[in-house]
Parts: C-alpha cells; structure tokens; sequence
C-alpha cells in the first residue's frame, strides 16, 4: 500500500531530475549556465596544456633595437622569436611578469602593480639614467587586469605571503623585452602610430615584486611555487563567464655587474673573465640538478667569489630563482640562448615543455 503511494512522487521525481539535468544541457544557454555555477564553485580548473615559463635577460633600454652594440641581437632574435608565438599561438589571457627592478620593501611582502584607474594601461616607468632622449619616448601598450591581480594576491596569502596590490606602472625590466617580444615599431626603425593600440591586445600584463631580501633563495622559490598554480591551472572570471589561461615570465640578467662594465673594455675579448663560467655553472644548476633548490642554494655556499662577481645584488638573479620555483624540479629546463659581452651575461631559460598545439 505504501509502495503504491510512493510510487507516483518517485516517477515524478526521476521525471524532473531527467528534463532538469539531461534535456535541459542539451540546449547550449542551459549548459554555459550551469557550468557557470559550476565554475562558480571551482576557481581552478586543471590545464590540459600548460604554457612553459621564461626567464628573460632583458638588458638596459639598449635592448630595444636590434642591432645596437650595447644590446645583444641573439638574444633580441630569440625573445623576438618567443613573443611572436605567445602572441599568435598560445594566446594567454594575461601574463605575470617578475622583475628584477621591483623589490618590496618587506623581506616576506610581495605587491602586485595595479593602474591608478580600473581601465586605464600599464604606465611606463623609464626606470635609466643618461641615455639618448628617443629611449625616454619608446610606448609599450598594455592593459592590466584588477581581477587577476586580486586572484593573485589572495593566493599569495594563502601561500604564507603577505601581499598588497600597489598602484604602480612597469618598470624596464618589463616594457623593454616586452617591446622586443610583442611590438613592432621603436622610435629608431618607425615612428609609433597616434593610435598605437595595445601591443597585446587580448592579454592583461600583471607585475609582481620580488621581496626586499634579494639573498633569501628559499623564499623566492616559494614565490615561484604560488605562482605555479595560475600556470598549471585555468582561472574562472565570474564577470567574463570564461575560464582564463596565464603564463609567467621572469626577467633579470644571468650575468650582471654593472661596476665592472668600464673594465671590461680592457680585458681579452672586452668581456670579464667570470661572465662565461658563471653563464655555464648557472645553466648546469638548472638543467642537470636533481633538487633545484638545493642547486641553487649551493651558489651561494659553495661558489660564492664566482657568484658575487657576476652578481654584486642579486636581484638580477633571483628571478631565475622564482622560476625554477615554477619548475619545482617537475618540469624540464632548457638553455634558449646565452652569450656573454662586458660584464653581462644574456641567458634565456625554458621552464616546461613547448605547449602542443
């Protein structure tokens, strides 16, 4: 008897769940709608196909221009080279970029750069002294994206991090090897048009600081470990309803002492005498260690005259730290290209596999 009352409610009910949930999804509004809700929920989604991360050597304003002696036009033709197929091939959402030029003023505080207004570009900050005026008028076109700032941050907290969004432009060690990467036009090959538009008109450029301690390895490998998780996963945008794919470029030098840069004229072959082994026993650490960290860790103890002779501060070097970070000793590092001038080493790193596409 209560079997044959209960039946009916039964029936309707597997009724409803079958057109709610199976019919409905059949109609592409219903099922964009409920994966919404569902995305809602789920702020990171696994990446298929994550994109590798870079670590720039970037140069000072010199590096705009090909074929300028103070640059390095192997180093200008591979970050041209990777830029042209981020840009017409991977296609991220936005892009994190650490710099060297960007350093906290806390030893476990990292700040994330936000525009002084929601929609306005990236500000340029011409952070060099006593070059050519034309360096002071290049553009690099960029916009920036509050939401992702805010991901990040909060994820940096989660992390351990403190963390702050900082009302702030992007520094040369971004707009310059952005330029070469993703422009086509300098003040020395074509005027820039009135209207440039956006070098990058499809993905937001989000800069992220170093911390004050620019000798704190281990904390700058934890960065880069945060920072993987908005590699190796997709992003929901509540207001956009899609999910977003992020890529992180580091960028400092492999070589740099700019103190030794009048001396280096003197020297065989103009360049100083640790630049090359630094340049190798830095590839070495991140292509052939089984612990990057560890690796890393034993510049700074077991190679310490080499080290800081081709890095009086190191801020120009723990980018490399930041991204071997991201790596974690899960991904393949390769050499893109290194060459060595004055006291300058220009190494370009590969962190990750080439994406298939």
């Amino acid at each position: 008897m209560k079997f044959a009352i209960l039946l009916p409610l039964v029936i309707s009910l597997a009724f409803y769940l079958y057109n709610r949930y199976f019919i409905t999804l059949d109609t592409p509004s219903d099922t964009s709608e409920n994966l919404s809700k569902m995305a809602s929920v789920a702020k990171f989604a696994k990446n298929a196909n994550p994109f590798p991360t870079y670590f720039f050597s970037h140069g000072g304003p010199t590096f705009i221009y090909e074929n300028d002696d103070f640059g390095n036009k192997g180093a200008w033709n591979t970050i041209k080279k990777l830029g042209t197929n981020i840009k017409k091939n991977l296609k991220p959402d936005y892009i994190i970029v650490v710099s060297a030029h960007w350093q906290s003023s806390g030893s476990n505080l990292i700040e994330i750069a936000i525009p002084k207004k929601r929609n306005q570009e990236n500000e340029l900050i011409y952070d060099f002294y006593g070059f050519p005026n034309h360096m002071y008028k290049e553009q690099f076109h960029s916009k920036n994206s509050y939401y992702v700032a805010e991901q990040i941050k909060q994820h940096l907290e989660e992390k351990g991090f403190n963390s702050t969004l900082t009302e702030r432009g992007v520094d040369h060690g971004v707009w310059v090897p952005f330029k070469v990467a993703f422009s086509d036009y300098n003040t020395l090959t074509k005027n820039p048009p009135e209207n440039p538009g956006l070098d990058l008109p499809d993905t937001a450029v989000i800069q992220v600081s170093l911390t004050s301690n620019d000798r704190d390895f281990v904390k700058h490998f934890k960065l880069g470990e945060a920072l993987s998780t908005f590699r190796e996963n997709l992003l929901w945008d509540e207001e956009k309803k899609k999910y977003l794919t992020g890529l992180v470029i580091c960028s400092g030098m492999s070589v740099h002492n700019l103190r030794d840069l009048g001396r280096s004229f003197s020297q065989p072959g103009g360049v100083m005498p640790y630049v090359k082994p630094f340049n190798k026993l830095l590839t070495d650490t991140l292509t052939k260690s089984d612990d990057l960290l560890d690796g890393l860790l034993k510049l700074q103890t077991n190679n310490k005259t080499l080290l800081y002779n081709a890095h009086p501060t190191l801020e120009h070097l723990v980018p490399v730290v930041v991204a071997s970070g991201i790596a974690n000793n899960k991904l393949p590092v390769k050499e893109l290209y290194n060459d060595q001038l004055a006291s300058l080493g220009w190494g370009v790193y590969q962190f990750g596999p080439d994406v298939k596409l």
